[in-house]
């Protein structure tokens, strides 16, 4: 279901919710209205006990979707936030292999190949929250070929220090980049509030049907729509049109290019 929202583009998604939210909101009110429109209106008491028990109820489900909005952002945030750590530690990782030397040509190579494997292989999984098991093995590959490397000077074994540091940062961003990919509402905060907005509407059943009246039921229809929405979009940082961008490790390959060519060494040429 959540696979078939995020395929819409946004004016579709939202003309759903917007619709959904009105056919909930106003249409029961008026089914329920036709259905019992041969007994007796309620009086003014009945309206104004309607209204203060409905102002409760909408105070504590407007409570709970504002605290689980700022959840979702915050989530969505720590989910991009790792992708970028990540990519900044694998170019600092590379970087400091290439300054290195030509020992460190292999475990280049394995950068590369983890990086590939996160595009290719483990971002798409990440919108279910899944660990690509190649993006995985290519780590484990790469801790294998610096473990390999020999330090033969102070220099070197600065540098040697440097690079296990960087690595161990991805390794560390990954693994957060993994957690955020799983985060969630709870089902049982869907539960709740989707029995509390229930409940709110049912509060409505008591006003007659206006044209004022089902204005006002379909302005609290609409906003309590919206809200689900954007809590539906962030909620998945990995998921939908408003997904975390890869950009930011896609750009690591071209800047890798550059790296090796810059610690390329020019031979000058003897004059003929």
């Amino acid at each position: 279901m959540l696979d078939f929202y995020f395929s819409l583009p946004l004016w579709a998604s939202a003309a759903l919710v917007l619709l959904f939210s009105l056919v909930i909101s106003v249409g029961s009110h008026r089914l329920v209205q036709w259905i019992f429109r041969h007994a007796p209106l309620p009086d003014m008491k009945d309206t104004k006990l309607a209204d203060a028990v409905m102002g409760v109820v909408a105070s504590f489900i407007g409570i709970m979707l504002a605290f689980s909005a700022v959840q979702v952002w915050q989530d969505y945030g720590t989910a991009d936030r790792a992708v970028a750590q990540e990519a900044a530690a694998i170019s600092e990782l590379y970087r400091d292999m290439a300054v290195y030397g030509d020992e460190t040509q292999t475990p280049r190579a394995s950068v590369k190949a983890y990086v590939h494997a996160v595009l290719d292989d483990e971002w798409p999984r990440l919108a279910h929250g899944e660990p690509g098991p190649k993006a995985a093995a290519a780590l484990i590959d790469l801790f294998k070929e610096v473990a390999t490397i020999q330090p033969k000077t102070s220099r070197d074994e600065v540098i040697y220090g440097e690079i296990f540091k960087k690595l161990n940062e991805v390794s560390q961003y990954r693994r957060e980049r993994m957690i955020a990919s799983q985060a969630a509402l709870p089902a049982l905060f869907w539960i709740v509030v989707v029995i509390g907005s229930c409940i709110l509407v049912g509060y409505t059943f008591v006003y007659p049907p206006t044209l004022q009246h089902s204005l006002i039921i379909a302005g609290l229809g609409v906003s309590m729509g919206l809200i689900f929405m954007f809590i539906l979009d962030v909620d998945h940082p990995f998921a939908g049109r408003y997904s975390v961008d890869n950009g930011e490790i896609a750009g690591l390959l071209p800047l890798f290019d550059q790296i090796a060519a810059e610690a390329t060494p020019i031979v000058p040429q003897r004059p003929t």
